[in-house]
């Protein structure tokens, strides 16, 4: 809980903001009060976003399928609206703090915990299955552990059942390391999907990390589909319970309420945190009802245009169209603002990746997104293979070999082939290596030396596109953007009216490249959906 930031307003519709709980992907969260006198929690989309239609179709979503949940184990929503100037919404202040943060402060919870947790976990998700909803994205941040349960919260991304976009294949949505196997490759989510969610929460409580490890997005959805669950730091008496979580078949995990059954009822101990969390949680009521019951006068956010001062115009964030981005995700501490690049002439002005937006399952303050690089170690040992073929080829095609006509020239076209493939290969690692990162700002390509940066309000469409056999990812800027300089390896080089951004994984074996295409294309889903081509 942070004091309000300078150009913080005083309201949101009729709820007076106390305090700053923390900035997402999609804007801010507030501490408020109602008229009443009850503490709320506001989340209020970011300036440049609300004016896209399909980001507040896409919030109106979230409202709507909260709503229609309710019960114990969520955060109620009180209030909305997602047609104001800036789309909010308002719901109740639990004053807990989430697991993910709980398990990096405070280490693992003890079985018992663990046991109440699942017991709310598992209630939570009857309550939102039988509103017709699937949350596919049911991860340490957004559980919440207030004093009397658990609270599950972030409906961005669920959907109802019959929801078409649940079969859209090649689409990924979710948190690497807590999807399910279909959801991984692309088949259609159940039910059953969160169950397999709520089995990797489970074991991240229970031991601090997730079942699949941790690492590269490719390396986490390999091993969900491929691998087994590492369940050797969870307590034996537990595994009964999160095993059959984990099948890989849906049909073979346990049903929700199947789940209740088998905890059984819950312990009668006045509280079900451990003593060190239950501490942080108590601090928390005690700075609540320590907060003034109003905050000072300040520029109301619901005003209308005329009766605004001038600065706050300038405030505003700078307008163009907008891209959607992720619900919102786990809340960060505010902060100050990361400091903006300046631009240079012939290239878009984008503003700097904000390394604390947010925070990844870890809990450390780092860059979000996916991360891809190009390999030297790759492209070395790739041309040392070819040059050998090339080197034994030429050899057979020598006359002296004393080889049939026919082997020589299959043997001389063998050379050519090898020698112009090592020579590629070598020039490819001569050249700088290449890193892209794909995350809520935007795309940002780098190779050590200098950064490109293109935010998403500056890309009009974004596609994987192959060509031979070597995939590229291809963007096509709106108008008023000017196309960055190169940085190598064919970066921002003119394709069919766009720029060739990133070569992905050309120096790799077919399989890994394979991999990393469709561990691209789920991220540009996520993150670009509304500029992301998936033809």
């Amino acid at each position: 809980m942070q004091p309000l930031p300078p150009n913080a307003p005083s309201r949101i519709g009729d709820y007076a903001l106390l305090a700053a709980l923390g900035r997402g992907a999609m804007g801010s969260v507030y501490l408020a009060r109602s008229r009443g006198g009850r503490p709320i929690a506001v989340k209020v989309a970011r300036s440049e976003l609300a004016d896209n239609p399909q980001f507040r179709e896409r919030f109106r979503r979230e409202v709507e399928m909260a709503r229609a949940v309710g019960g114990f184990w969520t955060a109620t929503v009180v209030d909305a609206d997602p047609d104001a100037e800036h789309p909010w919404m308002a719901t109740e202040y639990i004053p807990g703090l989430s697991l993910q943060q709980a398990v990096q402060d405070h280490g693992p919870l003890p079985e018992r915990a663990v046991r109440r947790l699942a017991g709310g976990l598992a209630e939570a998700l009857v309550a939102i299955h039988g509103a017709g909803l699937v949350h596919r994205d049911l991860k340490p941040s957004n559980v919440l552990l207030a004093d009397d349960g658990p609270r599950v919260i972030d409906f961005g991304i669920a959907r109802a059942l019959e929801h078409s976009a649940l079969t859209e294949a090649g689409i990924v949505f979710g948190t690497p390391g807590y999807l399910s196997p279909e959801q991984v490759v692309g088949k259609r989510i159940t039910t059953q999907s969160d169950v397999f969610a709520l089995g990797s929460v489970l074991v991240h409580a229970a031991t601090g990390s997730g079942p699949f490890g941790e690492g590269a997005t490719s390396a986490l959805v390999y091993r969900v589909v491929h691998q087994d669950p590492d369940l050797s730091l969870v307590p034996p008496s537990l595994v009964p319970l999160i095993l059959p979580c984990l099948e890989r078949d849906p049909e073979r995990r346990p049903t929700p309420a199947g789940l209740l059954e088998l905890i059984g009822p819950p312990s009668a101990e006045p509280s079900w945190l451990p003593s060190r969390i239950r501490s942080v949680v108590e601090q928390r009521h005690t700075e609540l009802s320590m907060l003034p019951a109003k905050p000072p006068t300040r520029v109301m956010l619901d005003e209308p245009p005329a009766a605004k001062p001038a600065t706050r115009v300038a405030q505003a964030a700078p307008a163009g169209p907008a891209t959607p981005v992720p619900p919102f995700g786990p809340a960060t501490p505010v902060g100050p603002a990361a400091p903006v690049a300046p631009g240079k002439p012939g290239k878009p002005v984008v503003p700097a990746t904000r390394v604390a937006a947010a925070k990844q399952d870890r809990g450390d303050v780092r860059p979000t997104g996916s991360r891809f690089r190009t390999s030297r170690v790759a492209g070395i040992s790739w041309a040392g293979v070819n040059l050998l073929a090339a080197i034994v080829t030429a050899a057979v095609a020598d006359p002296k070999a004393g080889a049939p006509d026919l082997v020589r020239l299959a043997a001389f076209i063998a050379f050519a082939l090898f020698a112009v493939t090592a020579v590629r290969l070598l020039i490819g690692v001569a050249s700088s290596a290449l890193t892209l990162d794909v995350g809520p700002d935007g795309l940002t390509l780098s190779n050590g030396a200098e950064t490109r940066r293109l935010p998403w309000y500056a890309i009009a469409r974004v596609k994987v596109e192959a060509h031979h056999a070597r995939p590229w990812l291809v963007v096509w800027l709106v108008g008023a953007a000017k196309a960055p300089e190169t940085l190598g390896r064919g970066s921002f080089t003119v394709h069919k009216g766009g720029l060739r951004v990133y070569p992905i994984s050309h120096e790799r074996y077919r399989k890994r490249r394979d991999r990393d295409v469709v561990e691209l294309r789920s991220a540009l889903a996520w993150y670009g959906s509304a500029a992301y081509d998936p033809r």
